[in-house]
């Protein structure tokens, strides 16, 4: 069986991508209802830059 070497990079461009998400639409309903179409793809888009600086540097630790 092949080792996945970059397991917390995926899970940390999919948990962002959610938690990311979630959290646009709630800024989004606390500011203003009109910006709902840019708070959930900026929340998404900053949660997978979020995750993936995360993920890279747990895979950079467990590789050494």
């Amino acid at each position: 069986m092949k080792k996945d070497t970059d397991k917390y990079l995926a899970i940390g461009i999919s948990l962002g991508l959610c938690f990311g998400a979630c959290v646009g639409i709630i800024i989004s309903f606390i500011m203003n209802k009109s910006n709902f179409i840019f708070g959930i793809p900026l929340g998404a888009g900053l949660g997978m830059i979020i995750g993936i600086i995360v993920g890279s540097i747990l895979d950079s630790k467990n590789k050494i």
